[in-house]
């Protein structure tokens, strides 16, 4: 049996795009972690999950973008759905690395170096607002991006698409997550 090869990259595409999908959601347990760290080593336990995610992220990202250019040059033409799309995940990756991956390059080092209780100075670092903002806008784009796979509108409809998206991820972003208690103030206050 011969395996067609758009079928093939059909099957990459979508695998990638599981692959993103899984990559943002072990970036937000891990963001939930790291922001309810209270010692070096809560952190760096962390910060070791986030290292999976610096690799599935990019190459899931790029298998999504090379088989979408393949399938868009053998059979579907440049649509606007598909233009859209490839322009928000430009901004994933450009979101990604520019607010999230600088800010745990040089997370990372820091937490590496402390011991024991995080300082303060850490502390707020763990709690970057701009990683849950990142984070939250990256997720709606994707689900702007699958809206606009479904749907397959022209070009203006998609483009507004993704900004409404990218809105809603900013908006998301300002909630705040740091409000709950988590399981151990729970079992300090009754003990």
């Amino acid at each position: 049996m011969s395996i067609p090869i758009y079928q093939l990259a059909l099957f990459v595409h979508i695998l990638g795009a599981f692959g993103l999908v899984a990559a943002i959601t072990l970036e937000a347990s891990a963001q939930w972690g790291l922001r309810r760290a209270a010692t070096a080593e809560e952190a760096r336990a962390r910060l070791a999950g986030m290292r999976v995610i610096q690799r599935l992220a990019p190459a899931s990202l790029g298998s999504i973008l090379l088989t979408g250019l393949y399938m868009m040059a053998v059979a579907w033409g440049p649509k606007g759905w598909i233009v859209a799309a490839f322009a928000g995940l430009l901004m994933i990756g450009l979101i990604g690395g520019l607010v999230t991956g600088v800010r745990m390059a040089r997370l990372g080092p820091a937490v590496g170096r402390a011991s024991g209780p995080l300082s303060d100075e850490l502390l707020g670092r763990l709690r970057d607002p701009a990683l849950v903002i990142s984070l939250r806008t990256r997720a709606a784009i994707v689900l702007g991006i699958l809206f606009l796979m479904t749907l397959k509108p022209s070009l203006l409809p998609s483009v507004v698409t993704l900004l409404v998206a990218g809105g809603i991820g900013l908006i998301a972003g300002q909630i705040p997550s740091t409000g709950r208690r988590s399981r151990n103030e729970y079992s300090s206050d009754a003990g």
